[in-house]
């Protein structure tokens, strides 16, 4: 295979083009956030940490469980590089739009009958230690919200086909107009209907979320119809890929899921610290990678089916450096003020200084590994983009196992640290094997000039610890701290790397 990657990138700015398409992503992140700590915040006001709402979250865990895994996980991962294939067709990116959304309809809607005719025995399953009052109301709660397996699937189906054409807008905008949702019937209904008021704000938000993409459906040319064509070409393609997305999609949630099975061994209070860590580790995640990779994914599939190596090659690079100055200094931000971060987030109440003590030990565990979680999923969704689901799922069912005996290994003498730290193993485990199999795959190289700005990021990293330690000795009060930190780290990395953001401000 001719690989064209050079020093020369393509026509353009490719690191420009992601972080503008990307930073649509990162301002609705710094609305929805906030949001959802107000709706936990309103739930918590309104219901406590009752029995009632313990059987709200393990009613809502497992449809949302189910659709993530078997349903909307994998749905991007396989659906992109497919119908990017038709984008300059309207009429058969529409057929292909409807077949897709019929199906899934028609799929969910059979899982949902299932679940609504075996509700019973399935509260029975997922909450096993309930009094029969208890899981009778399980049960209600649970038949309200089983409809948002089919609507989030819908709603996935959607969200790829406008993420193809470079539309990222409105499906993560429909993530504010679900928590609104919920906040007005947890306020409005919760006289009436009690804690059922939570599952209806639930199911009536994801139903609002699919409202949402109709018009710009509709703008871009999408529309609609009771097409269901099983012959056509993308059909059987995305059959071909969906069960390898499927596997590799879901190797996130089952290591978390194996990690809290593990963690229960711990003493109490451990596991909650670990859910802690993880709500304030997620957040840069979400705020630097999720725009990039997300953009990241439907270019390289774009450019996948052009054969265009050389671009393919330098978005690579582009997402890589990106990565990089933003998720290593939140990285050394979270390493050296999380104690600072999970004090301001959570000490009140109950959480005393224990409790912040063992949040920030998990924290630490995770922060070390974050470019590293956040590389390998951007290196997920490149093999996806290039039509291979099979690379990344083989990688990530090793991952499961190594997860696992790492997990019950490094816990004995670390505790939650020992949980949090396999997470950043398995990171390191899975960017390092992926790059590998990527290099041979599509001969890619990485550039002198990535390599260079990598190093940079570094050393830029070293100054910015150095400068937090001294932060940390001339100030006393916390709010001081983690302000004059996060200014550090504004101007050290603003010099270090001026000109690179120059280039990006460019027109």
């Amino acid at each position: 295979m001719e690989q064209k990657t050079s020093e020369t990138h393509s026509p353009g700015n490719p690191a420009r083009d992601i972080v503008k398409k990307g930073s649509v992503i990162t301002l609705i992140t710094l609305i929805s956030r906030p949001l959802g700590y107000i709706r936990e915040a309103i739930q918590a006001y309104l219901f406590g940490a009752t029995l009632l709402v313990d059987a709200f979250i393990v009613a809502f865990n497992f449809p949302e469980l189910i659709q993530t895994l078997f349903f909307s996980g994998a749905t991007s991962a396989f659906l992109i590089p497919v119908c990017t294939r038709y984008l300059h067709d309207r009429n058969e990116y529409s057929r292909i739009y409807s077949t897709f959304i019929n199906l899934s309809l028609m799929i969910t809607f059979f899982v949902s009958v299932v679940f609504f005719l075996f509700s019973a025995a399935i509260t029975g399953m997922i909450a096993p230690g309930f009094s029969p009052d208890a899981k009778e109301i399980t049960k209600g709660l649970f038949i309200i919200m089983i409809p948002v397996i089919s609507l989030h699937t819908l709603l996935s189906v959607m969200k790829a086909f406008l993420n193809a054409k470079e539309h990222f807008a409105a499906p993560e905008m429909s993530g504010i107009l679900w928590n609104i949702a919920f906040i007005v019937a947890a306020l409005t209904l919760k006289d009436r209907f009690g804690i059922y008021s939570l599952a209806i704000g639930v199911t009536a938000g994801s139903f609002l979320q699919i409202i949402m993409q109709y018009p710009y459906l509709r703008k871009l040319g999408i529309r609609y119809s009771f097409s269901l064509d099983f012959s056509h070409p993308s059909f059987s393609e995305a059959r071909s890929l969906f069960l390898g997305a499927l596997i590799a999609t879901s190797i996130v949630p089952i290591n978390s899921f194996i990690g809290r099975i593990i963690a229960s061994y711990l003493p109490q209070g451990e596991v909650a610290s670990l859910s802690y860590a993880f709500r304030i580790f997620i957040l840069p995640f979400s705020l630097f990678a999720v725009p990039v990779y997300t953009v990241t994914f439907s270019k390289v599939s774009r450019f996948y089916h052009n054969r265009d190596w050389r671009s393919i090659s330098a978005h690579i690079d582009s997402s890589i450096i990106l990565l990089c100055i933003t998720l290593i200094p939140s990285t050394i931000l979270l390493c050296s003020v999380g104690d600072i971060c999970t004090k301001i987030l959570y000490e009140r109440g109950a959480f005393g200084a224990y409790e912040t003590y063992i949040t920030n030990r998990a924290l630490f565990g995770y922060s070390i590994g974050l470019i590293f979680y956040a590389l390998s999923i951007s290196l997920v969704r490149i093999f996806n983009a290039l039509h291979d689901m099979k690379t990344p799922a083989l990688v990530g069912i090793t991952s499961i196992f190594l997860n696992a005996v790492l997990a019950s290994l490094l816990m004995v003498p670390f505790k939650n640290l020992g949980i949090s730290l396999a997470t950043s193993i398995v990171s390191l485990y899975n960017f390092a094997f992926l790059y590998v199999l990527l290099r041979k795959k599509i001969e890619y190289r990485m550039t002198k000039r990535t390599f260079r700005d990598i190093i940079k990021t570094l050393f830029a990293g070293i100054t910015l610890t150095l400068a937090i330690a001294l932060a940390r000795h001339f100030f006393a009060n916390d709010y001081a701290i983690l302000f004059s930190c996060v200014l550090l780290t504004a101007i050290i990395y603003g010099l270090f790397f001026k000109d690179y953001y120059r280039s990006l401000l460019k027109k």
